[in-house]
């Protein structure tokens, strides 16, 4: 019969040491590689979020803009038709004339009665 080997061999000390050293490094190395990724994604979501910033600036001073064009055609539209509309017509073309100028205003032709 052949002779069964009960023994249990145990890792050296030395060996053990590798084996946890090699295990910690393996786990600053994904530590590390996850905290670049982290930075990473943080940074380029600081850069979206100030582009998305400066695009709104943008949009709300046209904004601003065009609702300032619209309230001042708004009130010249109300002054237009107001009671004394037309006056304020007549004091608008009178600012196109040059003074001391005439007037000239073109009438069409009268239609030629039929015999």
């Amino acid at each position: 019969m052949a002779q069964e080997n009960n023994e249990v061999v145990l890792p050296s000390t030395a060996a053990i040491a590798r084996e946890e050293l090699l295990f910690a490094s393996l786990g600053l190395v994904l530590k590390a590689a996850g905290l670049v990724l982290a930075v990473v994604t943080l940074a380029k979501l600081a850069i979206a979020h100030q582009e998305r910033l400066d695009r709104h600036s943008e949009i709300q001073a046209v904004l601003q803009l065009q609702s300032d064009r619209l309230q001042k055609r708004e009130h010249e539209l109300d002054r237009l038709f107001s009671a004394d509309g037309q006056q304020v017509v007549f004091q608008q073309e009178q600012q196109w004339i040059a003074p001391n100028r005439r007037r000239i205003v073109w009438a069409p032709a009268p239609k030629p009665l039929s015999p």
